[in-house]
């Protein structure tokens, strides 16, 4: 009995060192049969990175304004710009767009038309200070609820206009707009950010609306350097003028100078933003499309779905319609890279009619892009 079980433990210690030699090999065995420890090609092993551009949208049309003939009709517009902002539900939507982000979990959100609306006493030269609406202040909160914190890297303030609005509100009306850049409050391992910058354009369009007002239509960019699988590139988010297409594509060719955020890139580059301009618009609004292009960058989403149209733009003013079908027929928002990035994935977000207000409202009027990047 007894030499039995000394028998018995003898094979049970000698199985159990082959367990631990086999153990051993299937440690050592992949990295000397080119396993994880080899790079097989430019994708091989390479933790992602994914990016975001989202147009928040301010919440009305101000055309109606700037188009207004007389004084009456200019304070009835501003009026009617104040009713839509209210209706278009800025908090609520806020928290649709925290819901994509927090589903998604991009490692960069460039955002752009992000407004502050102040207000203050009717017809006062002095700037309105009285807090109404703050979009990223609610979408930072929303996320924060979400259990997705994410933190400013860099905002940069674009266009700042104040009009006084008639009845029946008698109070002036301030929109503050912003693009911005956010990352999450804990950066993924082996992310890391440097060097935030902004600055508005040097071109920007002047307009003059029916009263005689001169208005600045101020624009510009947001920047951050990127480290990620041991390798450098540059998040620029933009937001290119709407009306005018030669001063886009004067936007567009400053982005992609030598001195400007893309052309100045120390290495590889990657540009977000409603830039309005589709590659399939027509002669000249496609002009600042194709100059970025001209300066060799790489349109993501046709490489990773040349069969999707894609178009990102279409609801109407309210953002109440009942679905983007027949309306969206513009791809302006984007995802462009420049160097030895390769996209993988990209996809839109903002179109699902689960994700919508209790009262019917789209997150925006345009769909976000969402794409996963290999530096």
């Amino acid at each position: 009995m007894n030499q039995l079980s000394t028998g018995a433990r003898t094979a049970r210690f000698a199985l159990f060192l082959l367990s631990l030699l086999a153990a051993f090999l299937i440690l050592v065995a992949p990295a000397a049969a080119g396993g994880p420890h080899e790079d097989h090609g430019p994708q091989a092993h390479k933790p992602p990175v994914k990016v975001m551009t989202r147009n928040l949208y301010f919440g009305a049309d101000l055309t109606r304004s700037i188009v207004a003939p007389t004084v009456p009709d200019f304070l009835a517009a501003n009026a009617e710009i104040w009713t839509n902002v209210q209706l278009s539900e800025i908090h609520a939507r806020a928290r649709l767009v925290a819901r994509e982000i927090a589903r998604t979990r991009p490692d960069l959100v460039g955002l752009q038309e992000v407004s502050q609306w102040l207000s203050g006493p009717f017809n006062d030269p002095a700037d309105a200070t009285t807090l109404e609406f703050d979009q990223l202040a609610s979408l930072q909160f929303w996320l924060t609820a979400y259990g997705a914190p994410y933190r400013v890297v860099k905002s940069q303030q674009q266009i700042a206009i104040e009009a006084p609005a008639g009845a029946p509100y008698f109070q002036d009306f301030r929109l503050v707009d912003r693009d911005v850049i956010l990352a999450p409050m804990r950066a993924r391992h082996g992310v890391m950010l440097a060097n935030p910058a902004g600055a508005n354009f040097a071109t920007n369009l002047t307009v003059t609306n029916g009263i005689g007002q001169s208005i600045a239509v101020t624009r510009g960019w947001v920047s951050v350097d990127v480290k990620a699988n041991g390798r450098k590139f540059r998040f620029v988010n933009t937001h290119l003028e709407s009306f005018h297409p030669l001063i886009r594509l004067a936007q567009a060719n400053e982005l992609v100078a030598a001195t400007g955020p893309v052309g100045s890139a120390p290495g590889d580059a990657v540009l977000v933003g409603d830039l309005n301009s589709d590659p399939l618009d027509a002669f000249p609004d496609n002009l600042a499309f194709g100059a970025l292009m001209a300066a060799g960058l790489t349109d993501t989403w046709v490489a990773v779905n040349p069969s999707d149209p894609g178009e990102t733009f279409g609801f109407g003013e309210l953002v109440n319609d009942p679905s983007p079908v027949g309306l969206f027929n513009q791809r302006i928002d984007h995802v462009l890279t420049k160097g030895s990035i390769d996209a993988t994935r990209a996809r839109l977000v903002g179109l699902n009619p689960a994700n919508r207000t209790p009262s019917g409202r789209w997150p925006s009027d345009h769909a976000g892009v969402v794409t996963t990047l290999v530096p």
